[in-house]
């Protein structure tokens, strides 16, 4: 599976269990993905840590995330422009899209005028 995938998997999951935390194996992409979640309350916290030869990050889910659905996968990459990136089923969701500038939501894509690879949606 797609480490991004199961990463927002296992987030969905500890939500809807109620657990404290998770942990998920380290990447930057990832460091960065969840600061967007943070910044828009998907998670309350996240932290780095060390465990003996592998970092992990370790995640403080917060609210339930009802749906998670990874648009652009390693077999078929999806690619828009700012002016067709495409509005939230709701209005909490969340576009997730990785751009010249780095990650960043929908909404803020838009508001730049940036394009990119869409990565996920959450509702």
């Amino acid at each position: 599976m797609d480490p991004i995938t199961e990463m927002l998997t296992q987030i969905k999951n500890a939500s809807l269990a109620r657990k404290k935390s998770l942990k998920v194996p380290y990447s930057k992409l990832k460091i960065a993905i969840l600061i967007i979640l943070k910044t828009n309350g998907y998670i309350a916290d996240f932290k780095e840590m060390a465990d003996k030869n592998f970092k992990k990050i370790e995640i403080e889910p917060s609210s339930i995330m009802l749906k998670i659905q990874r648009v652009s996968r390693p077999g078929r990459r999806v690619y828009t422009v700012s002016s067709q990136i495409p509005k939230t089923r709701t209005p909490r969701g969340l576009f997730i899209l990785s751009t010249s500038e780095g990650l960043m939501s929908g909404e803020e894509a838009r508001k730049k005028g940036i394009g990119g690879e869409i990565l996920a949606e959450i509702i």
